[in-house]
């Protein structure tokens, strides 16, 4: 009786006046799962506890057309077992009740008798009558009920009606009468029953569970339920089900059990009621309700108070479902035609209305099939702006349904182009499945403008150079003579000059008209400009770079972003390089990009390389393979896959690293930078299996065409260091020492640490010992600012073996300590330079969505099977994913999982 008593006390009060003489009546409303049957069985206890004789009977739908049914329940229950007279047996017997439904007499009789039956009973003591759900009273009993009051006078009776007004009337159908006669009665009082209040519920929780829940946990429910108690208790099931124990879980869940509460409310309405509650599923934001009455076919008075009923069950806040369920739940009550029906009528009302066109084509979605093909213009502008809107997914499936219903292929192509936009994002692979077809359309010219951008730009990607420059170049000559090109077409020539250099020049193709005036959705561009600008002059961290990190993730922004990431990588700004990471890749879990997280998290992979990180920069590089099959990646590829390869080769792994460069890249891979710096990655690696033969041929190849494109900047290709390098193992110092020199020459007297200090490492080899310890104290102190912990180990051994071989054990000693603290850190053999691996931290990165939760619960000592059941895995399923955590984590058990866990929330 949580939030009860006021109307329990108002009852015993109403008792207390009838005791003393003189009938009371008082009406209990309330909806559905506001505990009204519950009052009225506890108010009836008590009363009969008090010495109050309690005739008690409830209505339903099935009984109401049962003649005499209330009053049957009222004088053959437990009120009246005990001192049942002969006179009521008389005239309840079933002939008598037949022949009083015709015969005017004979119903004179049977009310008169009845009534004074009672009435006898109140001289005993008071008469308490309950009835529950009157609105379904039958004619006959409402007649006689009426009868009685009429005649109580001052008899000790007091009449309780409890009454569901979920129905369009308060009081429908037969019991409109008994509201009549009620209306105004100085002996009527009328009770109104409130849904649980936000404290009520806390208490309905705290008694379920025995003491005090957080209060979070209280809010959430009311807020999901309205305070209705069917509601709640259906959550509270659902819950304790999902959670598998006895106390307050740590979320609440709804499921099955809170699907039926709503059937089971729904299912008391009117049928007015249930289409208003069904139109708002439908129309879903408030904003579009201004269409609600039509769409119903009902007056707005009318809707009104529906509306206002709904609120009061719990269903609506604020005017919406409050929970995506309920919808669901909603719609479901209806036939599907008639779901289809609704949401077609809904898509041609907000049309005529002016609504917004993706609201329109989610109607045009939700009815499942149209037969209008005029829909697909609505569908097709729908769809753009949800692209617009960066809402990819639903964009998807808006063009998916017009190019069902483009009978006539008019706007077949336009539709392709749409879907490549809105779907690469998710699956690059399936993406480019019509990319054949788009590009023949844009040699036919039926591809043109803004919708041939993101082809040109997947032909890239799938290293198909020369069909993307014919078609750039129909979209240039399709531009009037003296006109500003458009921005999309900055755009390509800006993937074209950073993926294909030897293609195009980053500078060429001014146009006399002056640039394209860029849309604010693709101002990233410019802004991008001015960030690499201030990292030339080394003037980092200005108001421009803000703005530029601060553009919405699309697939406009996404190359900017992705250069500008390149850039602070390149100028070794590593920690923010890695924060900006993070923060774009969370978004892409948001987004659901798959794509777009991957090309992240090979960013992050060779940040970790940068770091000297070596089981991280593998792992993150691994999984940004697993996101997107290696057929889907094209020339990409070749970027996780360069880091891979060298942090292999640096572990000492070479069969892992044989069996990484198996994955074959596509030939136009070797005409991207990528390619270059693959090639340098499999040098490396020949370097390390002792063919520094063969890794001069790679290595020359990186030489030629990084000149021939204008891109030979020393620190973003060194060639010249990996040339030293394999020199040194030819055992050609004096070769070595040159391009070691020309390196560093290059690399200038600033910036460029963790290139530099290899090279100094390298050309430290080519010296004499007694020469060799100061280029080594220099290349030591270099990489320690550098960050690289891996150049850093290398060059410590370095000098280490020298000091040795010079007698200087002391300082041998010393540095040998250092060494090999970074060699245990790292794990990697021992047989090559010592790898600095990342510590205890473990890099949730590397992790996908699904066991980034796993690993996470497993942080919290939960077993596979309570891990199963947190997340409705098999626990099969959950013992696959722990099983490539730790391989990409690098632990061999559970122990050494919860361990690097806990180090990493104590370290944050």
């Amino acid at each position: 009786m949580i939030e009860r008593e006021p109307e329990l006390a108002e009852l015993a009060a109403a008792l207390a006046e009838a005791a003393s003489g003189g009938v009371r009546v008082v009406a209990l409303q309330g909806v559905t799962g506001t505990g009204r049957s519950a009052l009225l069985g506890e108010f009836g206890a008590r009363a009969g506890g008090a010495g109050a004789r309690v005739l008690q009977a409830s209505g339903a739908p099935s009984e109401s057309s049962l003649s005499w049914g209330i009053v049957r329940q009222l004088l053959t229950g437990a009120g009246v077992a005990r001192d049942g007279t002969a006179v009521v047996r008389e005239l309840l017997d079933h002939e008598v009740l037949a022949r009083a439904e015709h015969d005017g007499v004979s119903r004179s009789r049977v009310l008169d008798g009845l009534s004074t039956a009672v009435l006898e009973w109140t001289g005993q003591g008071p008469v308490v009558i309950a009835i529950d759900d009157t609105q379904y009273l039958d004619a006959f009993s409402q007649d006689w009920l009426i009868y009685l009051i009429r005649r109580a006078g001052r008899a000790r009776l007091l009449v309780v009606l409890g009454w569901r007004d979920d129905d369009a009337e308060t009081c429908p159908g037969n019991s409109q009468l008994l509201c009549a006669e009620f209306h105004r009665q100085p002996y009527l009082r009328r009770r109104v029953l409130a849904p649980l209040s936000a404290a009520g519920v806390a208490q309905v929780l705290a008694a379920r569970w025995s003491g005090p829940v957080p209060g979070d946990l209280a809010a959430r429910a009311h807020q999901l339920t309205g305070g209705n108690l069917s509601l709640l208790q259906a959550l509270l099931a659902d819950s304790r089900a999902a959670s598998g124990g006895d106390g307050p879980p740590a979320e609440l869940v709804t499921g099955v059990e809170f699907t039926r509460a709503v059937h089971l409310v729904l299912g008391r309405c009117d049928q007015v009621t249930l289409r208003v509650a069904g139109a708002i599923a439908v129309l879903g934001e408030r904003s579009r309700f201004a269409v609600l009455d039509r769409l119903v076919g009902a007056t707005p008075q009318r809707v009104a108070a529906a509306v206002a009923r709904l609120a009061r069950i719990g269903l609506l806040e604020a005017g919406r479902m409050r929970h995506p369920i309920m919808a669901a739940a909603v719609l479901d009550t209806f036939p599907a035609a008639e779901r289809s029906e609704l949401s077609r009528r809904a898509a041609d009302l907000l049309k005529a209305g002016g609504a917004d066109p993706v609201t329109i084509a989610e109607h045009f979605v939700a009815a499942g099939r149209v037969e209008d093909p005029s829909a697909v213009p609505s569908i097709l502008e729908g769809a753009q702006q949800a692209l617009a809107e960066n809402r990819s997914g639903r964009a998807a499936e808006l063009l998916r349904l017009g190019y069902q219903l483009d009978a006539d292929g008019r706007y077949r192509t336009e539709i392709l182009a749409l879907l490549l936009r809105a779907s690469w994002r998710e699956d690059l692979r399936a993406s480019v499945g019509h990319l054949s077809e788009l590009t023949e359309a844009m040699r036919a010219g039926t591809l043109r403008g803004r919708h041939a951008t993101m082809p040109v730009v997947m032909l890239l990607v799938q290293g198909r150079v020369e069909e993307a420059s014919s078609a750039l170049a129909r979209l240039v000559d399709d531009l009037p003579p003296g006109s500003r090109p458009p921005w999309e077409l900055e755009m390509v020539r800006t993937w074209l000059a950073q993926m294909y250099p030897g293609v195009i020049r980053g500078d060429a193709g001014e146009n006399p008209a002056g640039p394209p005036i860029v849309p604010q959705s693709a101002i990233s561009y410019r802004l991008l400009e001015h960030f690499r600008t201030a990292q030339r002059a080394a003037e980092p961290g200005g108001r421009g770079d803000e703005a530029l990190w601060q553009q919405p993730l699309t697939e406009i922004t996404l190359l900017p972003l992705v250069l500008a990431l390149r850039t602070l990588v390149r100028a070794e700004r590593l920690d923010e390089a890695e924060q900006r990471c993070r923060v774009l890749m969370q978004t892409c879990l948001e987004l659901k990009a798959p794509t777009w997280r991957a090309v992240f998290c090979a960013i992050a992979a060779q940040i970790a390389l940068h770091r000297g990180s070596l089981d991280v920069a593998a792992s993150r590089a691994g999984a940004a393979l697993d996101l997107v099959p290696l057929t889907g990646w094209g020339v990409l590829a070749a970027d996780p896959l360069s880091t891979l390869l060298t942090a292999q080769t640096l572990q000492g792994r070479h069969d892992d690293a044989a069996r990484t460069l198996a994955r074959q890249v596509p030939d136009a891979t070797f005409q991207t930078p990528f390619g270059l710096s693959y090639l340098l990655a499999r040098g490396r690696h020949y370097v390390g299996r002792g063919l520094p033969q063969v890794a001069l041929d790679d290595f020359r190849a990186v030489a030629d065409l990084s000149d021939r494109w204008g891109i030979g900047d020393a620190d973003l290709l060194p060639w010249r260091t990996e040339m030293a390098a394999a020199h040194l193992h030819l055992g050609d110092l004096d070769t070595a020492a040159r391009y070691a020199g020309e390196q560093l020459h290059h690399l200038g007297t600033d910036g460029h640490l963790r290139i530099r200090g290899r090279t100094l490492r390298l050309l430290a080899a080519t010296r004499e010992p007694r020469r060799r310890p100061p280029v080594l104290r220099t290349a030591v102190d270099v990489l320690r600012r550098s960050g690289d912990t891996y150049e850093l180990a290398a060059a410590l051994t370095a000098l280490r073996d020298i000091y040795t071989r010079l007698g200087d054990t002391g300082r041998a000693r010393s540095v040998a300590r250092r060494a090999n603290h970074l060699r245990r850190a790292a794990r990697a053999d021992a047989s090559v330079p010592p790898a600095a691996a990342p510590g205890n931290t473990v890099d949730l990165l590397a992790l996908s969505d699904a066991e980034r939760r796993v690993a996470t619960f497993a942080g919290k000592g939960l077993t596979n099977r309570e891990i199963a059941g947190s997340l409705y895995l098999t626990t099969s399923t959950v013992e696959q994913h722990l099983t490539r955590i730790y391989r990409k984590l690098g632990v061999t058990s559970r122990v050494q999982l919860l361990s690097r866990l806990a180090l990493q929330v104590t370290d944050a």
